[in-house]
């Protein structure tokens, strides 16, 4: 029956149909490529620091963006940490951002970029607690929180975890970031305030074993697991004796 009807339709209409057809999708692919090919805008208009777009994570990101103006408007930057272009949500000393040279592998990246986003958030929380009264209140209030510190803290770190996993979906996106971080050790490192006490160390953060880590992961695991099963094995051969 349907070839039926298909052979009553006049094969220019049919023509007509597909060109039409063709050229919608052609339109559809077209504006589709030219709104990714557009920079990401913030609430006011203005260029969004952001290396990738944003969708589930747009309003983490529009809240990061008001916290960061606050915090600079404030000048309660910290001055010990570089910033990295593109990854508001990431910072590290010179030490970790150096790192980005040398590190390879799933792995030891995941734990670079947990890293960087352990500091940020560290000298966040001691920047966000300077901010005057009023402007506190403002960001609880655009952030639609209870306005305490622990409050505060647990909302900002959720909004870092969700922004950082829907960042490093994009392709490319380490690539990018260490080139970023390279880039950064180049630039100067702005603020006022002092928001680690020990900054070898960053007050524990940066760890001899977690720096081993990331440049050397399972390094010495191997080793480690053999002379371990030795020492059992030797002992149980120890107690087995007569």
């Amino acid at each position: 029956m349907f070839d039926h009807l298909m052979a009553l339709v006049p094969r220019a209409a049919m023509k007509r149909t597909i060109h039409i057809i063709l050229l919608l999708g052609f339109l559809l692919v077209s504006s589709l490529s030219i709104v990714k090919a557009q920079p990401d805008t913030d609430s006011s208009g203005n260029s969004s620091p952001f290396s990738f777009g944003h969708t589930k994570a747009k309003t983490c990101a529009s809240t990061w963006l008001i916290m960061d103006r606050l915090i600079d408007k404030n000048k309660t930057r910290c001055k010990q940490l570089y910033r990295i272009s593109g990854f508001p949500y990431l910072r590290g000393t010179r030490a970790v951002l150096e790192m980005a040279r040398k590190i390879g592998g799933k792995y030891a990246e995941h734990e670079w970029l947990e890293l960087l986003r352990r500091i940020d958030l560290q000298a966040r929380y001691v920047e966000l607690s300077q901010l005057p009264g009023p402007e506190m209140v403002k960001f609880c209030k655009n952030a639609g929180i209870e306005c305490f510190q622990g409050r505060i803290r647990a909302y900002v770190a959720r909004c870092s975890a969700i922004i950082m996993g829907d960042e490093k979906c994009n392709h490319g996106f380490m690539h990018k970031l260490k080139k970023q971080a390279i880039s950064a050790l180049s630039q100067p490192v702005h603020g006022s305030m002092v928001c680690f006490e020990d900054e070898e160390s960053l007050d524990g953060l940066l760890t001899a074993d977690v720096l081993q880590g990331i440049l050397s992961p399972f390094g010495n695991t191997h080793i480690r697991s053999t002379s371990y099963l030795e020492k059992r094995i030797s002992g149980n051969k120890k107690i087995q004796r007569p």
